[in-house]
């Protein structure tokens, strides 16, 4: 297959999992509004912590960095459970969904520490060839940026699934993290488009604003920016996921439950 019809292909597929993802939330999208904002309040109590929080003790610093690992690792989950419940036409509410999620978290956790690994392995290297070999040198920054960037990409668009197959298809975390690399290999550029255009409406923007606010914003609100940026990110991250998770989700059926169904009912029979 030439790369045109691929390109065209990721689009297509992309968009059309992104609409069938914004079928199941405009069922109930208050829902997905309160799991947004709420899980968006931990990484903006640690940047208000960095900002405005006292200095010199104890706790200050470790809850900084730790109250973001709230919306790292237990908002995810949570929203997966809710897009779950309304695809099957469940009506549930925040605390449903919370307790739904919090029993998965631990498998969750177990997939991602594989689909880490596969991701920071060949970019972690890239990155030290860059910094503390002599390639550093001889290599333009703009390709070591650029060819740093694509791998990044590609690794996880391989394992992009993996906590779909995880969560709701049951795989333990070493199976969710090979089978959702097989599948990103059969299906890379239909995940490509899902995940970009699942990302982009929300990223976007909020990308634009804070290189905006970084760069040309007042010296207080530009170091402030930068200063929280950290946890400022998880709360980025956390608004793309009501259109992603719902368009991955859409993609996990599409390319796993429904090509796995014959499976399903034979053993049931």
């Amino acid at each position: 297959m030439s790369s045109l019809p691929r390109f065209h292909h990721a689009w297509v597929a992309g968009w059309w999992n992104l609409r069938r993802g914004l079928e199941i939330t405009r069922r109930q999208p208050d829902l997905y509004l309160k799991l947004i904002l709420l899980y968006s309040v931990p990484p903006l109590v640690a940047a208000g912590l960095v900002l405005y929080g006292p200095k010199g003790t104890l706790w200050e610093e470790p809850l900084a960095y730790l109250l973001p690992f709230i919306t790292i690792v237990v908002a995810p989950v949570v929203l997966m459970h809710a897009v779950d419940a309304g695809r099957g036409g469940e009506r549930i509410g925040v605390l449903e969904a919370t307790r739904r999620g919090v029993a998965w978290v631990a498998r969750y956790v177990w997939t991602k520490v594989h689909t880490t690994l596969l991701f920071w392995i060949p970019v972690g290297t890239l990155m030290l060839l860059r910094e503390r070999s002599p390639l550093g040198s001889l290599i333009p920054p703009a390709i070591w940026v650029t060819l740093i960037g694509l791998v990044a990409l590609h690794q996880h668009v391989r394992t992009v699934l993996a906590p779909y197959l995880a969560v709701h298809g049951e795989l333990g975390g070493t199976r969710a993290a090979l089978t959702s690399w097989e599948l990103g290999g059969q299906h890379f550029w239909h995940l490509l488009g899902t995940f970009v255009l699942g990302s982009l409406p929300v990223a976007l923007p909020l990308g634009i604003a804070y290189i905006a606010i970084e760069r040309f914003g007042p010296d207080p609100l530009s170091a402030a920016v930068l200063a929280a940026s950290w946890q400022l990110s998880w709360v980025g991250v956390q608004s793309t996921r009501g259109l992603l998770i719902p368009a991955l989700h859409t993609a996990y059926e599409n390319l796993y439950v429904a090509a796995h169904l014959p499976l399903i009912d034979t053993a049931q029979g």
